[in-house]
Protein backbone atom coordinates (compact mmCIF):
# COMPACT_ATOMS: atom_id res chain seq x y z
CA UNK A 1 0.00 0.00 0.00
CA UNK A 2 2.81 2.41 0.87
CA UNK A 3 4.68 1.51 -2.31
CA UNK A 4 1.56 2.19 -4.36
CA UNK A 5 1.12 5.62 -2.75
CA UNK A 6 4.78 6.44 -3.51
CA UNK A 7 4.57 5.27 -7.12
CA UNK A 8 1.19 6.91 -7.84
CA UNK A 9 0.83 9.97 -5.59
CA UNK A 10 -2.62 11.53 -5.60
CA UNK A 11 -4.27 8.64 -7.46
CA UNK A 12 -7.69 7.89 -5.95
CA UNK A 13 -7.89 4.12 -6.54
CA UNK A 14 -11.05 3.72 -4.42
CA UNK A 15 -13.21 6.03 -6.52
CA UNK A 16 -11.71 5.35 -9.96
CA UNK A 17 -13.19 2.55 -12.08
CA UNK A 18 -10.90 -0.48 -12.28
CA UNK A 19 -10.47 -0.23 -16.07
CA UNK A 20 -9.00 3.29 -15.72
CA UNK A 21 -6.27 2.21 -13.30
CA UNK A 22 -2.65 2.47 -14.43
CA UNK A 23 -1.36 -0.84 -15.73
CA UNK A 24 -4.84 -2.28 -16.33
CA UNK A 25 -5.26 -5.66 -14.71
CA UNK A 26 -1.65 -5.58 -13.50
CA UNK A 27 -2.25 -2.44 -11.42
CA UNK A 28 -0.54 -2.72 -8.01
CA UNK A 29 -3.44 -1.07 -6.13
CA UNK A 30 -5.13 -2.93 -3.23
CA UNK A 31 -8.33 -3.44 -5.27
CA UNK A 32 -6.49 -5.33 -8.02
CA UNK A 33 -4.36 -7.19 -5.45
CA UNK A 34 -7.57 -8.46 -3.83
CA UNK A 35 -9.01 -9.50 -7.20
CA UNK A 36 -5.82 -11.41 -8.09
CA UNK A 37 -5.84 -13.12 -4.70
CA UNK A 38 -9.48 -14.22 -5.15
CA UNK A 39 -8.71 -15.57 -8.62
CA UNK A 40 -5.78 -17.57 -7.24
CA UNK A 41 -7.94 -19.00 -4.44
CA UNK A 42 -10.64 -19.99 -6.94
CA UNK A 43 -8.06 -21.64 -9.22
CA UNK A 44 -6.59 -23.56 -6.29
CA UNK A 45 -9.99 -24.82 -5.16
CA UNK A 46 -10.90 -25.76 -8.72
CA UNK A 47 -7.72 -27.75 -9.30
CA UNK A 48 -8.08 -29.46 -5.91
CA UNK A 49 -11.62 -30.53 -6.72
CA UNK A 50 -10.51 -31.88 -10.12
CA UNK A 51 -7.66 -33.84 -8.55
CA UNK A 52 -9.88 -35.83 -6.20
CA UNK A 53 -10.47 -39.47 -6.97
CA UNK A 54 -13.52 -40.34 -9.01
CA UNK A 55 -14.26 -43.15 -6.54
CA UNK A 56 -14.75 -40.61 -3.78
CA UNK A 57 -17.94 -38.65 -4.17
CA UNK A 58 -17.92 -35.18 -2.70
CA UNK A 59 -20.02 -35.08 0.43
CA UNK A 60 -23.54 -33.87 -0.15
CA UNK A 61 -25.06 -30.93 1.60
CA UNK A 62 -28.05 -32.90 2.88
CA UNK A 63 -28.22 -36.55 3.88
CA UNK A 64 -31.57 -37.91 4.99
CA UNK A 65 -31.70 -41.26 6.78
CA UNK A 66 -34.96 -43.21 6.73
CA UNK A 67 -36.02 -46.49 8.30
CA UNK A 68 -37.41 -48.98 5.72
CA UNK A 69 -41.04 -47.97 6.34
CA UNK A 70 -40.43 -44.26 5.95
CA UNK A 71 -38.06 -44.83 3.01
CA UNK A 72 -40.94 -46.38 1.06
CA UNK A 73 -43.37 -43.70 2.25
CA UNK A 74 -41.03 -40.95 1.09
CA UNK A 75 -40.60 -42.32 -2.43
CA UNK A 76 -44.12 -43.69 -2.95
CA UNK A 77 -46.23 -41.06 -1.18
CA UNK A 78 -44.33 -37.89 -0.28
CA UNK A 79 -42.55 -37.18 -3.58
CA UNK A 80 -45.60 -37.99 -5.77
CA UNK A 81 -47.76 -35.73 -3.58
CA UNK A 82 -45.44 -32.73 -4.07
CA UNK A 83 -46.42 -29.98 -6.51
CA UNK A 84 -44.84 -30.56 -9.93
CA UNK A 85 -42.16 -27.89 -9.52
CA UNK A 86 -40.90 -29.31 -6.20
CA UNK A 87 -41.15 -32.88 -7.44
CA UNK A 88 -38.87 -32.05 -10.38
CA UNK A 89 -36.42 -30.11 -8.20
CA UNK A 90 -36.29 -32.99 -5.70
CA UNK A 91 -35.61 -35.55 -8.40
CA UNK A 92 -32.86 -33.39 -9.90
CA UNK A 93 -31.26 -32.88 -6.48
CA UNK A 94 -31.32 -36.64 -5.89
CA UNK A 95 -29.72 -37.36 -9.28
CA UNK A 96 -27.03 -34.72 -8.83
CA UNK A 97 -26.24 -35.93 -5.34
CA UNK A 98 -27.07 -32.65 -3.63
CA UNK A 99 -29.48 -34.64 -1.46
CA UNK A 100 -28.69 -38.21 -0.45
CA UNK A 101 -31.34 -40.54 0.92
CA UNK A 102 -30.07 -43.51 2.96
CA UNK A 103 -32.12 -46.46 4.06
CA UNK A 104 -31.08 -47.55 7.54
CA UNK A 105 -32.10 -50.78 9.30
CA UNK A 106 -34.90 -50.89 11.85
CA UNK A 107 -32.32 -51.17 14.64
CA UNK A 108 -31.20 -47.60 13.89
CA UNK A 109 -34.70 -46.15 13.57
CA UNK A 110 -33.85 -43.61 16.27
CA UNK A 111 -31.79 -41.88 13.55
CA UNK A 112 -34.65 -41.90 11.03
CA UNK A 113 -35.62 -38.37 10.03
CA UNK A 114 -39.36 -39.06 10.07
CA UNK A 115 -39.26 -41.09 13.28
CA UNK A 116 -37.63 -38.14 15.03
CA UNK A 117 -39.29 -35.15 13.41
CA UNK A 118 -42.31 -36.49 11.54
CA UNK A 119 -45.87 -36.50 12.77
CA UNK A 120 -46.63 -39.21 15.29
CA UNK A 121 -43.16 -40.71 15.16
CA UNK A 122 -41.28 -42.37 17.99
CA UNK A 123 -39.36 -39.86 20.12
CA UNK A 124 -40.99 -36.97 18.25
CA UNK A 125 -39.18 -33.63 18.44
CA UNK A 126 -40.86 -30.30 17.83
CA UNK A 127 -37.92 -28.58 16.16
CA UNK A 128 -35.79 -29.48 13.17
CA UNK A 129 -32.12 -30.26 13.59
CA UNK A 130 -29.57 -27.54 12.82
CA UNK A 131 -28.14 -27.74 9.31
Amino acid sequence: MDDFDKDFPGFDWKNTPAYKHPGGKDCPCPKHEYIREQINVAKTLNTNSKNTDNDKKPSSNVTLKFCPDHYNVYFKEVIPAMPLKYRIITKIALKLGAVVIQQIPYMMSDKCFYCKFGSGGFDKKVELPPI
